[in-house]
């Protein structure tokens, strides 16, 4: 300990700094997440931002996160060193912290034994649980003004945890609605919102500069790939394919499906896509809807290095339609889950049609010969099943999602729902809003399990929670580094002069401290208060009588 000490007019040297700075910095990514849940924490920001952060000592952070739904069973937020928990803080279900929508919990900087955590690298996992429902539950509310959607098409959720986006939902309009010039759910283009039906920070719609008919068509489909990039098909083109960045970007407008690569001289007629792989590995899936024997069925292109189809590639059948295939008439839309299994649908709606309506196939053996047989196969006959016409599998591969967009016209089409179907063996698990004349055109899954629907007849797009209690951690994508206390202050220079004891004060810029001083190295007790600009500041103080010591220490 360095001590700066003052005999009566004879001054001494020496000095004690005593400050503490510790800066901190968060650092926070990725998400892990169970097979099956409803509640999860997305848009996760460090004090409102969404880059690394630095704290001062003895500061807080604010960490925010949105909720799709109400935690009942609670939030804890865990801050780590690495593998270990050094703070948790918890939060009750039904209190502040807990509800849909945005909410924040303060850290104050210290661990769970209430002291500053030390210099290093921290991570931020927010852990959301749920006592979740007794059955497959809507979430959503249709009343929120992000759920509307004039003429629905396509909807897709960005499941890539690592994402700054992570949670994000975007939903495609296909015809101007009412107040197209002001409302984006009536606008022709693509919503942006985020996972509890609120409009994306930068803005809640875009066209990415994109002139989109708006005749039902166009925008079609919509997937999001593991690698954070927004794929849309033109149907209106015949299945040209767009790629945007997550904001929807006119910059970042990409053409990767386009007429020279569609094949049968052009003719194919493209709905989808599915996106697999990522980067120079991403494989765009398409389903041509001409009949058999001029249709090529389910096809597969691999894109470059620049993220496009090569010119004139016109990809590769993966399952055949006709010509003794069990898909008999043609595909509608394509899904492939992660252990590569292919699932599709065929869009019928006369009653009685025989052919079947939801197919699965196994996984391409890439030997160039089409599949035709599938593990299996159902719908025959069924009119419940009329107008499949969007396809969706979970996650973990466990459930495939179907809508029918049934038949006939208002008030009088029929067939109409959502059915969820186990990927084992076809067999039926739940069917949502099969109300009449209520026309459902795509599904999608989060993360997390939860299942997205478009209802056309109604013009918006709801959530559903599977059944059963529930948690989910997220890991923020940001940083946060702990910096070392900064140099103490020293006292140098000690002097007398009329009457004042002088010496220099050596330490940060637009920092108050306090000067104490004691006489017997126990005994503290403060003599002035200096604030400056400057970080070298002399100091005078009434010298006194006795021989004393002074130090100084950061203002409270």
């Amino acid at each position: 300990m360095n001590l700066i000490t003052c005999r009566p007019k004879r001054p001494a040297s020496g000095c004690l700094p005593f400050i503490a700075s510790v800066c901190l910095a968060i650092s926070l990514w990725g998400c892990s997440f169970p097979a099956r849940a409803n509640v999860y924490p997305t848009n996760l920001r460090l004090n409102g931002g969404t880059t690394n952060a630095t704290l001062a000592y003895g500061g807080a952070a604010a960490i925010g996160y949105l909720l799709n739904e109400p935690a009942t069973a609670g939030v804890a937020v865990h801050i780590k060193s690495g593998a270990t928990t050094i703070r948790t803080l918890t939060l009750a279900g039904g209190g502040p912290g807990t509800a849909r929508g945005t909410n924040s919990v303060t850290w104050n900087g210290r661990d769970n034994a209430s002291n500053t955590v030390p210099a290093g690298a921290y991570t931020i996992h927010v852990t959301t649980a749920a006592n979740g429902h007794g059955d497959w539950t809507q979430i959503s509310n249709d009343l929120d003004p992000g759920r509307y959607v004039y003429e629905p098409r396509g909807i897709a959720v960005n499941q890539n945890s690592n994402s700054l986006y992570y949670g994000r939902v975007f939903v495609g309009n296909a015809t101007n609605g009412p107040n197209y010039l002001f409302d984006p759910g009536d606008m022709v283009g693509i919503q942006k919102l985020n996972a509890d039906g609120s409009y994306a920070d930068e803005g809640g719609f875009s066209d990415g500069g994109w002139p989109w008919a708006g005749d039902y068509f166009s925008p079609w489909k919509i997937e999001v790939s593991a690698d954070d990039y927004v794929y849309v098909n033109d149907w209106t083109g015949n299945g040209i394919v767009l790629r945007f960045d997550q904001t929807l970007s006119p910059a970042s407008q990409l053409v990767v499906l386009r007429d020279d690569n569609w094949p049968n001289s052009g003719t194919a007629n493209l709905s989808g896509p599915f996106i697999t792989g990522t980067g120079a590995n991403t494989k765009v899936w398409m389903a041509d809807i001409n009949v058999s024997p001029g249709g090529v069925g389910i096809r597969r292109w691999s894109v470059n290095g620049s993220g496009i189809v090569e010119t004139n590639d016109l990809g590769a059948t993966i399952v055949q339609n006709g010509g003794g295939s069990h898909l008999n008439v043609y595909p509608y839309d394509v899904a492939v889950d992660r252990s590569n299994r292919i699932y599709t649908i065929q869009f019928r709606v006369n009653s009685g049609d025989v052919s079947y309506r939801v197919l699965r196939f196994p996984a391409y053996n890439e030997s160039g010969t089409a599949q035709t047989n599938a593990d299996w196969r159902i719908g025959t006959a069924d009119d419940s099943m009329r107008g499949a016409f969007g396809v969706a599998v979970n996650p973990v591969g466990s459930y495939l999602a179907v809508a029918f967009r049934g038949a006939g016209t208002s008030p009088n089409r029929v067939g109409c729902s959502v059915k969820v179907f186990s990927t084992d063996d076809g067999s039926l698990v739940t069917t949502q809003t099969p109300a009449a004349n209520h026309d459902h055109t795509d599904v999608a899954w989060d993360n997390v399990g939860n299942l997205y629907v478009l209802d056309n007849f109604a013009s918006v797009w709801r959530v559903y929670s599977p059944p059963g209690s529930n948690a989910a951690t997220t890991i923020a994508p940001m940083t946060v580094q702990v910096a070392p206390p900064p140099a103490p202050p020293t006292l140098t220079a000690p002097g007398y002069s009329a009457g004042q004891f002088q010496f220099t004060l050596n330490g940060q810029a637009n920092v108050t401290y306090v000067i104490e001083a004691s006489t017997n190295l126990s005994d503290w007790s403060p003599v002035t208060t200096n604030t400056s600009a400057s970080a070298i500041r002399p100091i005078a103080v009434s010298a006194p009588n006795v021989r004393s010591y002074y130090r100084a220490k950061l203002a409270p």
